[in-house]
């Protein structure tokens, strides 16, 4: 499998939104990405997208994760 890599503009844009609570619209940008540019599958793309932000934004995607579990 040849290695890939997300666009700067993308990790840019990823960034700005994640430090503004925005880390669902992140994570739906990021899938939209991946679907559109990696020509992947949807299932695949929202693995690809929950293993990005475990590595670059634990402590924001643990604390939207709490707020799920909150709310539902």
């Amino acid at each position: 499998m040849e290695k890939r890599q997300i666009s700067d503009d993308m990790t840019v844009l990823l960034r700005q939104l994640v430090m503004q609570n925005q880390i669902k619209m992140a994570g739906l940008v990021l899938r939209t990405y991946l679907i559109r540019h990696w020509k992947i599958d949807e299932r695949l793309a929202g693995k690809f997208t929950l293993l990005y932000f475990s590595k670059h934004y634990p402590k924001q995607l643990e604390r939207y994760q709490k707020l799920l579990n909150r709310v539902g």
